[in-house]
């Protein structure tokens, strides 16, 4: 009776190898999947990431620009006093708060230009550690077709025999 259940077991050990096979084989399917759509997400990403970058440069030109220029207009005096006795100063006040609402953009520029970096790197090493796990999945998928091999190589041999005490455990009658 002892041969019968080792067979079994081994028998057992065989089709459980298989499962996990198989399942292994859907999630590394699911995994490679989910790791080209991160791919393409990071690049994506990157791609805006530039944009936003050439984006805030061209910003920060174009308002040190208008500050040199800002900068200019206030030391010529008779511009300075044009301003005050036609537009009661209002044009250089609208001037500061142009170059202010420049800053503000620029700074809003940076925040989301730093968050942008951020997020990036979040997603290379999402990305890396999914492409980790993958190869310990495929690992784990050869050994359990190894075992499965093994196991079912095993049951054969241990079957063949062991063939005449199974036989007779089986063929046994009590009549």
């Amino acid at each position: 009776m002892g041969k019968v259940l080792v067979l079994l077991f081994v028998i057992l050990l065989a089709l459980a190898s298989v499962a996990g096979y198989l399942f292994l084989t859907e999630k590394i399917t699911a995994g490679e999947r989910q790791i080209a759509d991160g791919q393409r997400q990071l690049e994506t990403g990157q791609f805006a990431l530039e944009e936003g970058k050439v984006k805030l440069e061209a910003g920060k030109q174009e308002l040190s620009e208008g500050k040199k220029e800002y900068e200019q207009a206030e030391d010529n005096l008779l511009l300075v006093l044009a301003d005050k006795l036609l537009n009661a100063g209002k044009g250089f006040e609208e001037g500061r708060k142009q170059i202010a609402k420049g800053d503000n953009q620029v700074a809003k520029g940076e925040g989301k230009v730093n968050v942008g970096e951020r997020r990036l790197d979040a997603g290379e090493l999402e990305l890396r550690r999914g492409r980790e796990q993958l190869n310990l999945a495929k690992g784990a998928r050869v050994a359990c077709a190894l075992g499965a091999a093994f196991f079912a190589s095993l049951s054969i041999v241990l079957g063949f025999f062991w063939r005449r005490s199974l036989a007779r455990i089986f063929m046994h009658t009590d009549a």
